[in-house]
């Protein structure tokens, strides 16, 4: 493990080996401090050496047991405060300016408090100790020990002013910063992540096993994902009762050790407070990690649980740690949901548009040509069509121009990109008029009230619902005549179809344009529907977006 492998994400080691260094450097220096006659720094030399020794103790307890370096902070930090003291009065009573510790350990006592509780008790420990250093200098001016003023209070000012400055960055102290997960292509499904995620968090906390378990409120079961201490990856899918909740501390990131049955819990705010674990904790257990870090996942419709063991020297940094790398992955999973719903939803409207696109052309020409050769054949069999040929010509003519309809179609879904070009709207509108008209024998006319131009996609839309209107009444309505109209209005499109047939209304049974209905919605639009014996009026409205279709 390199240095900063060694200290990073581990403020207890950093801690003790400050206070180890910071003890060793004020006893050097107390002890070459040149004294006046007859002044003895033996009281000092006495205090720093037995600090210095206490100081070993802990950078061991640091090394070895996280959960005795947490339970000894308040302790620790008793003696710190005791020993700044100490220092100030063997040290005020001779010329030793710069030999004092009182600024270092000061400043040791406020930053171990910051990083072990948290900002607030950080500025109550300055506090308090700032306080206890202006009463000990009362204390020894009244008991004619001699001191310099000047410098004493100094001294309380330059602890005054560090105070602030330590309690501000304590306050304004980040989170732990983790980088982005960033999956392999193959992973970009929410149940692909698992694997990804284990090997991220591995990564980061330098564990060398973990296991993640994944349990959907949907399903009965829980997915397992293990990564070994070999490298080998290990999938399985645990019943319901297999992997059940250990306990309320479950919820909460922990730093646990099974077999001392002790956890250090992330309880809100940066804080974090020691408690005796309720019970096991089955996903550790089943993968056989007896020491390390648990991190509980929320994910839209699941919950997951990431255990880590062979963490060399972990402390309560980790949980810091943990949260930020379960915030990503909750992250990153939320995001892999949304897009496979967003893929989803184009999925459902692509067949959707599909089906509408079927119906609108080849069912409907399907439907008039079945039309067209049952009155052919009617009428060959009364004899009342003794050249069918023309007949049979015009169906054959109007079945290519729906074989080319199709084609178009085909096109588009192949490459979508041609609905971006504009075309006239005019044009498409008079001759998908004409062939519908054709194809169902009727008579039609069309009219615009200016030129319009407009996307590709829109036009194609248009003629459609032009083509199923022409359909409706011809087939439903038995009309003969069938009027079309474009023109702009309210920053949109109106497409008014008219015709003569017998309309609808629910005592004939018939109902009415649902697949005019459903396109329209589907653009945004708003449809209004006329209806009678003298026949029915149409009117669609379709908004136009702010993109380049324009009057021309």
């Amino acid at each position: 493990m390199n240095l900063r492998a060694t200290f990073e994400h581990r403020s207890g080691r950093v801690i003790a080996v400050l206070r180890v260094v910071l003890a060793f450097v004020f006893l050097v220096a107390l002890a070459f401090e040149p004294v006046a006659a007859g002044e003895s720094v033996h009281d000092g030399l006495v205090l720093i050496s037995s600090y210095l020794l206490f100081s070993l103790v802990l950078v061991a307890i640091a090394w070895r047991s996280w959960w005795l370096d947490h339970r000894l902070a308040r302790p620790v930090l008793v003696a710190d405060v005791a020993i700044f003291l100490g220092a100030v009065f063997v040290t005020e009573a001779y010329d030793a300016d710069f030999t004092s510790p009182f600024l270092a350990l000061f400043a040791l006592a406020v930053l171990s408090s910051t990083l072990r509780w948290g900002s607030a008790v950080a500025a109550r420990t300055g506090v308090i100790v700032s306080l206890l250093f202006i009463a000990l200098g009362f204390v020894l001016a009244g008991a004619d020990i001699p001191i310099e003023v000047y410098r004493f209070s100094r001294r309380a000012f330059y602890m005054v002013a560090l105070l602030l400055v330590l309690v501000w960055f304590g306050i304004d102290r980040r989170g732990a910063q983790v980088p982005p997960l960033v999956l392999p292509r193959e992973s970009t499904d929410p149940d692909m992540l698992g694997d990804a995620a284990l090997a991220y968090a591995l990564r980061l906390t330098g564990a060398a096993h973990g296991a993640l378990a994944w349990s959907d409120s949907e399903e009965p079961w829980t997915e397992v994902h293990e990564l070994r201490t070999d490298g080998s990856v290990a999938h399985w899918r645990a019943g319901p009762e297999e992997l059940g909740a250990g306990g309320e501390w479950n919820a909460r990131p922990c730093l646990f050790d099974q077999g001392s049955g002790v956890a250090l819990v992330h309880v809100g705010e940066g804080r974090v407070r020691g408690e005796r674990l309720i019970g096991p904790i089955p996903l550790a257990s089943r993968v056989g990690i007896t020491e390390g870090l648990a991190l509980p996942l929320a994910c839209s419709s699941r919950e997951g649980l990431i255990v880590l063991g062979g963490i060399e020297g972990p402390g309560p940094d980790f949980l810091a740690l943990g949260l930020a790398i379960a915030r990503e992955i909750e992250t990153t999973t939320q995001r892999l949901t949304a897009a496979r719903l967003e893929r989803e939803s184009a999925v459902i409207r692509a067949r959707s548009a599909i089906a509408r696109d079927l119906h609108d052309s080849v069912a409907q020409s399907l439907a008039g040509a079945c039309f067209r050769l049952e009155a052919l054949r009617r009428n060959i069999a009364n004899g009342a069509l003794a050249a069918p040929a023309e007949e049979i010509a015009a169906v054959r003519d109007a079945l290519r121009g729906e074989q080319a309809q199709v084609r178009g179609l085909i096109d588009t879904l192949r490459d979508p990109s041609g609905l971006l070009a504009h075309r006239p709207l005019a044009a498409d509108l008079d001759r998908a008029l004409t062939e519908a008209a054709a194809h169902w024998h009727v008579a039609a006319s069309f009219a615009i009230d200016a030129p319009i131009e407009a996307a590709a996609g829109l036009s194609h839309e248009l003629r459609q619902l032009l083509r199923e209107a022409v359909a409706n009444a011809a087939r439903h309505g038995n009309a003969s005549r069938i009027d079309a109209r474009l023109g702009r209005t309210g920053g949109g499109l109106e497409l008014v179809v008219e015709d003569d047939g017998s309309g609808f209304d629910e005592a004939s049974g018939k109902t009415p344009p649902w697949s005019i209905g459903e396109r329209v919605a589907a653009l945004g639009g708003r449809l209004d529907v006329v209806t009678g014996s003298g026949g029915t009026r149409l009117s669609i409205f379709l908004p136009l977006s702010s993109g380049p279709e324009q009057t021309s």
